[in-house]
């Protein structure tokens, strides 16, 4: 009697407790999902290889069999924003949560509307939505601005997807980089002052794509951040007021290029003299 009253407590403890071993084997364990027990994800992966932004769908491979969407079909898309995953089927559009990290890459339960499809498109609909279900991992190759995202659903199926850059364009994937995210002025050049518009001086990146305000005109434009530097990539898209000399106009800064640095929550753009310009993360 008196071994089973010590006994029962320890037991308690024992389930009430966690180990080392047990949380590490509870963070790397496949979860089991149950229609309606997914519990969505609240933070996205922390690597600098997760997917992010718009996808199109270049193939998918069922069953060794690779199917291409048509050209009367409306092409399937996918979009990561960090937290939530959403696209269109070709038909209907659907959304749910999802969960990157390192290689893997799981969705929760994909919700999508219920519309009527044309014949030539309710197969591949069909199919898209299941493999994608599915998916278990991901893959990004290629150097950025030429890369791939490849979804593989089970064992041997596969979607493989091209990144959406402009109306009609489909072009490659950009992985999240350490220097995405929305970007706030703080330190300027000697000589300089910040710009005393109302609108803050910052830009946002994500991906290939930068926008924002430079001090005097609001901007978009692609960007390329390989090497170590950030600069326009292509044409820049402006408004046109005329910006005084004596304030920090980011626009031929980022025309010119400058050396990138991130520590923590600063960025630090150098202009060709060895200016400095600090940047607070947002």
């Amino acid at each position: 009697m008196t071994r089973s009253r010590l006994l029962l407590p320890l037991l308690a403890l024992a389930l009430g407790t966690s180990s080392p071993l047990s949380s590490s084997l509870a963070q790397t364990a496949t979860p089991v999902t149950q229609p309606g027990t997914f519990t969505p994800p609240t933070t996205a992966a922390p690597d600098n290889s997760v997917p992010i932004g718009g996808y199109s769908l270049v193939s998918l491979t069922e069953n060794g069999q690779t199917t291409r969407p048509g050209s009367a079909a409306q092409r399937p898309t996918l979009s990561f924003d960090g937290k939530r995953v959403t696209g269109s089927s070709g038909c209907n559009n659907f959304g749910g949560s999802y969960v990157a990290r390192q290689n893997v890459l799981r969705f929760g339960n994909l919700a999508s509307t219920l519309r009527a499809c044309p014949d030539y498109q309710d197969g591949l609909e069909a199919q898209y939505l299941k493999l994608l279900r599915r998916v278990n991992r991901f893959e990004i190759i290629g150097t950025p601005g030429n890369q791939t995202l490849t979804l593989f659903s089970g064992s041997a199926d596969r979607l493989t997807f091209g990144q959406n850059v402009g109306t009609g364009e489909v072009a490659t994937v950009g992985i999240r980089s350490k220097y995405d995210g929305t970007w706030l002025l703080t330190g300027v050049p000697a000589g300089l002052s910040l710009s005393p518009d109302t609108r803050a001086t910052q830009f946002t990146l994500r991906g290939i794509e930068i926008s924002g305000f430079d001090g005097c005109n609001q901007f978009s434009a692609k960007a390329n951040t390989s090497s170590g530097r950030l600069t326009f990539a292509g044409p820049v898209m402006s408004t046109k007021i005329a910006c005084p000399p004596q304030f920090a106009n980011l626009t031929p800064l980022l025309t010119a290029g400058a050396a990138a640095t991130v520590q923590g929550a600063t960025l630090t753009l150098t202009g060709a003299g060895g200016e400095q310009w600090v940047f607070s993360r947002q």
